[in-house]
C-alpha cells in the first residue's frame, strides 16, 4: 500500500518524537525530582545545624537543651503528613536528648563532617542528616530524620506534571509540524490539481508560481514531457490532415468519373461494377472528409481565438440549404424546428456537428414500411430550475439504438452490428469531440414512436 508523502512524513515525525519526548520527560522529571529532594535535604541540614548549635559544653561536661518554643517549631514545620524526628549523641555515643531508636546504628563522622542518608525508623523509611558537632575535643552528633510522605506527593505531582505537559506539548508540536508540512505541501497539490483537472487536449506547461526548488526539476520533466506530446499529436493531426486532403483531389475525380461513366452508354455488365465503385467512392470521400473535420476539430480547441456568440438557429438555417435536397434526393422528409439559442463556439465547427448528426440520422432513418423522417430543433431548456441550456436535437424515426450501444457509439470507427447504411463510425466520435470542445455534453435517448433522438446541451448565453 502506498502512502501520500504528507502521511510518510508524519509517520516519521512521530516515531521521532516517541523517542525524543519520553527522553526528554524522564530527564526532566528526574531534574524536577532531584531539584525537589534537595530542597528538602537542605531544610534537614538546616535543621541538624539549628540542633547542633544547642549542644554546649561546660568544664568537659556536654549538654544539650531544647527550649519548648524550639521544639514546638521543630514539630510544627514538619506537615501534618510526614514526622520529623531528632537525636543528639554524646562523644561516647550516649543518648543526650531526642528520640533514642535513632542512635543506630552508630557511625563515625570526621570533625565538620556531614552526612545524608536513607534509613528506617520505626518501621517507616526516613531521610536523615547527619552532622558532626564539635564537643570540646571530642565530637558529638545530630541527627535529624524524616518521613518521605511529601517527598513522594512531590514526585506524583511532579510525574503528573511532566507527563501533562509532555503529551499537550507533544500533541501541539504534532499539530505545528502538521501544519507546516502541510503549507510545504501545497505546491505539490497545486501540482497534481493542474495535472487532474486538465482534458487530454490540454497540453500547457504548468503554472510555476511560488515552487520549491526541489520541485523545479520534477515539473521541468512534465512540461518536457508535455512538450513531446504536444508534437507528436500535432504531427499526427498534421498526417492525418495532409493524408486526407491529399486523398480528396483522386477521390473527386474517381468519383466524377464513375458518374460521367453512369451517365454514358456502357455495357450492362459493368453497370453495377461502376455503381459499387461509385458507392465506395463517396464512402472514402466521407471519411477522408471526417477525417479534415477530426484534425479541425482537435486543432480548433488548442486554439485561444476563434471563439464568438453563434445562434444555433442560424446553423441549423445554413444546414437546410446543404442538406435539403439531399434528404429530397433520397426520398427523406428532413424538417426544422428552430428558436432562438445563442451559445458560445466556433460557428464552422457547430456547422460540422449537426451536419454530422443530419448525415448519421439520413442513413438509418425510416424503414421498407415507413419513409424516413428526420427533425431538427433548437431551443431553450431550463437544467435543474436554475441554469438554462440551449438545445439541439436531431431526431429520426429509424430503429433506434440499444441502451448497451448508446456509449460504445462514441467511438471511433465502430459501427453496431447490422448497422444500415454506409457510415465509417466516425460521426457520433466527431459530434462528441466538437461537443466536449465547446462545453457540451451530448445524449441519447428514444424518440416518441420509435427512433433515436441525439441531444446536445450546450451552457447558453445568457442575455
Amino acid at each position: 500500500m502506498f502512502r501520500s508523502l504528507k502521511t510518510t512524513l508524519m509517520l516519521w515525525v512521530v516515531v521521532v518524537m516517541l523517542v525524543i519526548v519520553p527522553a526528554w520527560a524522564y530527564y526532566g522529571l528526574r531534574g524536577q525530582i532531584e531539584l525537589n529532594d534537595s530542597a528538602y535535604d537542605v531544610a534537614l541540614h538546616d535543621w541538624a545545624l539549628a540542633l547542633g548549635n544547642l549542644v554546649d559544653v561546660e568544664r568537659g561536661r556536654v549538654s544539650f537543651e531544647l527550649n519548648a518554643q524550639t521544639e514546638s517549631l521543630l514539630r510544627a514545620t514538619s506537615t501534618t503528613d510526614d514526622t520529623l524526628y531528632h537525636v543528639v549523641i554524646g562523644p561516647q555515643g550516649d543518648v543526650l536528648a531526642g528520640d533514642a531508636p535513632l542512635a543506630g546504628p552508630p557511625m563515625t563522622l570526621l570533625r565538620g563532617e556531614r552526612r545524608l542518608l536513607d534509613a528506617v525508623h520505626d518501621g517507616q523509611p526516613v531521610r536523615m542528616a547527619v552532622h558532626a558537632v564539635d564537643c570540646g575535643r571530642a565530637l558529638c552528633q545530630v541527627r535529624v530524620a524524616e518521613t518521605l510522605r511529601k517527598r513522594e506527593r512531590t514526585r506524583e505531582e511532579a510525574l503528573a506534571l511532566t507527563a501533562g505537559l509532555s503529551a499537550g506539548g507533544a500533541a501541539l508540536l504534532a499539530l505545528a509540524i502538521w501544519g507546516v508540512v502541510a503549507r510545504t505541501m501545497r505546491p505539490l497539490a497545486s501540482v497534481n490539481a493542474q495535472l487532474a483537472e486538465r482534458s487530454l487536449d490540454d497540453l500547457r506547461p504548468l503554472r510555476r508560481g511560488r515552487v520549491p526548488s526541489e520541485l523545479r526539476p520534477l515539473i521541468d520533466a512534465v512540461d518536457q514531457l508535455l512538450a513531446r506530446v504536444a508534437g507528436d499529436a500535432a504531427r499526427q493531426r498534421h498526417f492525418i490532415a495532409d493524408a486526407a486532403h491529399q486523398l480528396r483531389t483522386p477521390l473527386t475525380a474517381l468519383r466524377t468519373e464513375t458518374e460521367l461513366a453512369l451517365l454514358e452508354p456502357h455495357p450492362p455488365a459493368v453497370h453495377q461494377t461502376l455503381e459499387r465503385v461509385n458507392r465506395s467512392a463517396q464512402r472514402v470521400a466521407r471519411l477522408a472528409d471526417q477525417l479534415l473535420t477530426l484534425a479541425r476539430a482537435e486543432a480548433s480547441s488548442r486554439e485561444p481565438g476563434g471563439v464568438e456568440t453563434v445562434d444555433l438557429k442560424a446553423v441549423a438555417h445554413d444546414a437546410a440549404q446543404d442538406w435539403v435536397p439531399r434528404a429530397l434526393e433520397r426520398g427523406a422528409d428532413l424538417g426544422f424546428q428552430l428558436d432562438a439559442a445563442p451559445v458560445r463556439g466556433r460557428r464552422h465547427l457547430l456547422g460540422e456537428l449537426l451536419a454530422n448528426l443530419i448525415h448519421n440520422a439520413l442513413e438509418h432513418a425510416g424503414d421498407p414500411q415507413r419513409p424516413a423522417r428526420i427533425t431538427v430543433r433548437t431551443a431553450h431548456a431550463e437544467a435543474g430550475g436554475v441554469a438554462r441550456v440551449a438545445l439541439l436535437e436531431v431526431e429520426d424515426n429509424g430503429p433506434g439504438l440499444a441502451p448497451a450501444e448508446r456509449e460504445r457509439v462514441f467511438e471511433r470507427f465502430y459501427r453496431p452490428a447490422g448497422s444500415a447504411g454506409q457510415g465509417s463510425g466516425l460521426g457520433l466520435a466527431i459530434v462528441r469531440d466538437i461537443a466536449q470542445s465547446h462545453g457540451a455534453q451530448v445524449t441519447l435517448h428514444d424518440a416518441e414512436g420509435g427512433g433515436l433522438r441525439v441531444r446536445v446541451a450546450f451552457p447558453a448565453v445568457l442575455s
